[in-house]
């Protein structure tokens, strides 16, 4: 599975070098939540921990949107980190989170649905609230993995891996600060599929049963958007 996703994030970059588009990138910050994990890992290892709690993210993304309404898109790719410490003296140093992600973010400016034109938030007219307040929906899909480390890190474990389907939705505040950078915050609220691994902790200590997953996820974002084509006199 990762050498399709590493393919992907190579042509989507490669994109950018094609076109004088719009585009983003993202610095996250997400606010985890494992609860049968985390019962399954407290419970085995003597330990009161809440897994994978915080956790960081970073995506680029590509922005183009709707001719006569303000609705705008954002297919992007991420990948995203998260490291728990659990109970060494019970033979379990860490666990590891990682994730690839493809989310399609949709933005709904819903005070400025008939907005002026293709060009950045600096450049339009209207009050900065009405121009920059957009409601976003992200349907999405991502690919994950669990490692351990036991030991003191002498053993190494790929513990399981799969793909879920996610969906987000939240709040944001276009900033503008000039016709070709715009700082973006959002505030989001992700849900996910369940998703069942038997990989954590069945490497590590004898345990047959599976852990059914339900993430729910917490996350604040900001992108920083560039506009190439806006500065060069090419608007879309």
């Amino acid at each position: 599975m990762k050498y399709p996703i590493h393919l992907l994030t190579i042509v989507f970059l490669l994109s950018f070098n094609q076109s004088y588009g719009q585009f983003g990138v993202r610095l996250k910050y997400n606010n985890n939540g494992f609860d049968n994990l985390d019962r399954t890992i407290n419970t085995q290892f003597s330990t009161d921990k809440q897994v994978f709690k915080s956790g960081f993210e970073g995506g680029i993304d590509y922005w183009f949107r709707l001719k006569k309404r303000r609705v705008e898109f954002m297919p992007e790719l991420a990948y995203s980190y998260a490291v728990t410490g659990v109970n060494a003296d019970r033979g379990l140093d860490n666990i590891n989170y990682t994730g690839y992600n493809f989310n399609f973010h949709t933005h709904f400016y819903a005070l400025d649905m008939e907005g002026d034109c293709n060009c950045p938030t600096f450049s339009k007219q209207g009050p900065s609230i009405n121009k920059g307040l957009f409601f976003h929906f992200t349907p999405g899909i991502g690919y994950y993995q669990f490692d351990a480390k036991t030991n003191g890190g002498a053993a190494h474990y790929e513990a399981d891996e799969g793909i879920v389907f996610r969906g987000g939705i939240g709040l944001g505040m276009d900033i503008g600060f000039s016709d070709l950078f715009t700082i973006t915050p959002i505030l989001s609220y992700y849900f996910h599929t369940k998703i069942t691994w038997d990989g954590v902790p069945v490497y590590i200590i004898e345990h047959t049963g599976v852990v059914p997953v339900n993430q729910r996820q917490l996350q604040f974002t900001v992108r920083l958007g560039f506009s190439p084509d806006y500065t060069s006199g090419r608007r879309r």
